[in-house]
């Protein structure tokens, strides 16, 4: 398996490469974009929902946005994902229930 693409990605913070799988902490779609296309098995993560999840005070953090902006942005992410995902595989997204959490 393939990690990220020799370009230089300072977006990535941390990286744990394994000849199995690779997890990074970074800006999903500046990650996304140094992954090699049809790369990834499966995808697994918890979308940073606007005004719901803010995890930094970073304007370019999509939990800092109203619902509109939100469906803007996350289209980026969407075709980087679309990209680099395996062609048959498989995608997970973790969403909690949110009445119960507001």
């Amino acid at each position: 398996m393939g990690g990220v693409d020799d370009r230089v990605n300072v977006s990535v913070l941390d990286q744990l490469i394994t000849n199995r799988w690779a997890v990074y902490n970074g800006d999903c779609v500046e990650v996304l974009k140094c992954i090699p296309d049809n790369s990834i098995h499966y995808s697994i993560f918890s979308p940073p929902f606007a005004s719901l999840y803010t995890y930094s005070n970073s304007e370019r953090d999509m939990g800092n946005s109203t619902d509109d902006e939100f469906r803007e942005h996350f289209k980026f992410l969407v075709q980087e994902l679309y990209r680099v995902l395996m062609p048959g595989r498989l995608l997970s997204i973790h969403c909690m229930d949110i009445p119960a959490m507001k």
